[in-house]
């Protein structure tokens, strides 16, 4: 009897206990749930954190503003919400100019403008490498005028101010002098072969400058000589060029035509026969591919 009291107790014992391990699991469950809440709050508070700085470290470049602040000057602006390493600037295909930015976010660099139409290209560059570049277009009032004979450039200019002196340089090279003292410029100066850029600045008696940029080719014309051979019956000519030869342009007797030279020859050779009891004029003229052209040969034989 007492036994099987005991085991009665002891089975009251496990129904009582039922419930309480419900709430248990309940709040185990519960605690679990917070810890989930509470991780997937933060995980999305994170990722909107990540955007924001992601959106706020967005990579950006410096900006270009010119103003033509007169006929001769343009005002370079460059600004930027990160230090500026440096800027370049050029006209045309000349020698590019560089400004350092030392940590500076915003740069005005005054920039004179050649006379003529000329190109500026300003290129802008952070410290982060990142870049922005520009090509504008100015025009000044161009009073230096080139004119290109061969190996030899003409210079020639007019002023309303009396200029003291012009200078002069082709590529990087030593800048040469030349005094005028006049308001007119008309000087002539040897060109080296092949393609340069050309540099030249006028000064006036106040100290003003103008300067003109220009990429300038140095030819050779064409050189003829004429002859005759030893029994004087025909005239013998040789026509050369250092870049070759186009054509040739020949006169006799009052005859004219042309000859193209094949294959751009640097060297040409042709024999006219002389004609008696005539005075036999020739003319030539001869082009090179540059399209310079020679001096004009004349000669005449009687025979």
């Amino acid at each position: 009897m007492n036994q099987i009291l005991a085991t009665s107790e002891a089975t009251a014992k496990k129904k009582r206990s039922g419930p309480a391990d419900i709430k248990t699991v309940v709040k185990v469950f519960a605690i679990v749930m917070i810890i989930f809440g509470v991780f997937m709050i933060g995980t999305g508070s994170y990722a909107i954190y990540k955007d924001n700085e992601s959106k706020n470290s967005e990579v950006t470049k410096p900006t270009i503003t010119e103003t033509q602040k007169d006929e001769k000057t343009v005002l370079v602006s460059v600004a930027h919400d990160k230090a500026i390493d440096r800027i370049e600037y050029k006209w045309n295909d000349g020698e590019v100019q560089t400004v350092t930015g030392n940590g500076r976010r915003n740069i005005e660099i005054e920039v004179e403008i050649p006379g003529g139409t000329n190109t500026l290209t300003v290129r802008a560059i952070d410290v982060n490498g990142q870049e922005i570049s520009t090509d504008i277009d100015y025009t000044a009032e161009d009073i230096i005028n080139l004119t290109v004979s061969g190996n030899k450039l003409k210079i020639t200019a007019e002023n309303e101010t009396e200029i003291s002196y012009m200078t002069y340089r082709w590529d990087e090279e030593e800048e040469q002098k030349i005094d005028i003292n006049s308001t007119t410029v008309d000087q002539e100066i040897d060109i080296p072969m092949g393609e340069h850029n050309l540099t030249v600045i006028l000064v006036d008696i106040n100290n003003e400058t103008i300067t003109k940029e220009q990429k300038v080719k140095g030819v050779t014309k064409p050189v003829i000589e004429i002859g005759a051979d030893e029994a004087k019956e025909n005239y013998l000519v040789t026509i050369t060029d250092e870049t070759g030869l186009d054509k040739v342009e020949v006169t006799l007797r009052g005859e004219t035509k042309t000859v193209t030279v094949e294959d751009n020859a640097t060297e040409v050779k042709y024999r006219f026969p002389l004609i008696e009891n005539d005075e036999n004029m020739l003319e030539i003229t001869a082009y090179n591919v540059d399209g310079i052209a020679s001096d004009t040969k004349k000669v005449r034989a009687n025979k």
